[in-house]
């Protein structure tokens, strides 16, 4: 499972929505819905951010599936 595909089951599964996480990374809601998407990739530094906003570190999510 790819990294956005990680991201975006952990926000369903736990019912965060995509803009509030979106808004709280500072990333462009249109920009977050192409990432979660496959439609554009994930940068290191939006991938910080999204961490940041979900507020689990990075072994939550490359271990999530």
């Amino acid at each position: 499972m790819r990294i956005y595909e990680r991201i975006k089951k952990y926000l369903d599964d736990n019912g965060i929505k995509q803009n509030e996480i979106a808004k709280r990374s500072n990333i462009p809601e249109n920009t977050f819905s192409m990432i979660l998407n496959g439609k554009r990739k994930l940068e290191a530094d939006e991938a910080l951010s999204i961490l940041k906003a979900l507020g689990v570190d990075a072994n939550t999510i490359f271990n999530y599936e």
